[in-house]
């Protein structure tokens, strides 16, 4: 899918509630996609609307650095009975594959940035147990991507 709109500045695009139906890693990209769009901030160019507004069907691409083993780190957090949380590492390739499965969604909640190192907190969604997995996706990279064609001025914030 070819897109009109191309944004690599952060400045006035959130991923905050939005969910990745697809992920892929090709060439050092690690990419998302989302069918219903992420968001678009007041003040962003092509947007002139006072409150934030979805884009239509969307993606996200993280240029990774893989020069090391821990550029990229996965981890998802399982809460048992007695307050007890495990933190347990999935490789890239098990955290894609749980992002394609039809019966989880991943959904994006916080991001947080430096120069070159990104962390980004969400969760797996499920309409079975456990219905929530905490997630935390640590990565190298200091280039990002943002793809979109329309605003849906109907979507609001």
């Amino acid at each position: 899918m070819s897109f009109f709109h191309c944004d690599n500045s952060e400045k006035y695009i959130c991923l905050h509630d939005c969910i990745a139906e697809k992920a892929y890693f090709q060439n050092g990209i690690l990419g998302f996609e989302f069918e219903d769009g992420f968001w678009i901030l007041p003040g962003h160019q092509e947007s002139n609307n006072a409150k934030p507004v979805r884009t239509d069907c969307s993606k996200a691409e993280f240029a990774l650095d893989k020069t090391y083993s821990d550029d990229f780190v996965v981890y998802i957090f399982k809460k048992y009975p007695f307050g007890i949380t495990l933190r347990k590492e999935l490789s890239l390739e098990k955290f894609i594959e749980m992002v394609n499965r039809k019966e989880n969604e991943f959904v994006f909640f916080y991001q947080y940035t430096d120069d070159w190192q990104r962390i980004i907190e969400g969760v797996f969604h499920s309409e079975k147990k456990p219905y929530f997995l905490e997630c935390e996706l640590k990565m190298n990279t200091s280039k990002v991507n943002y793809y979109w064609n329309n605003l849906r001025e109907d979507r609001v914030w």
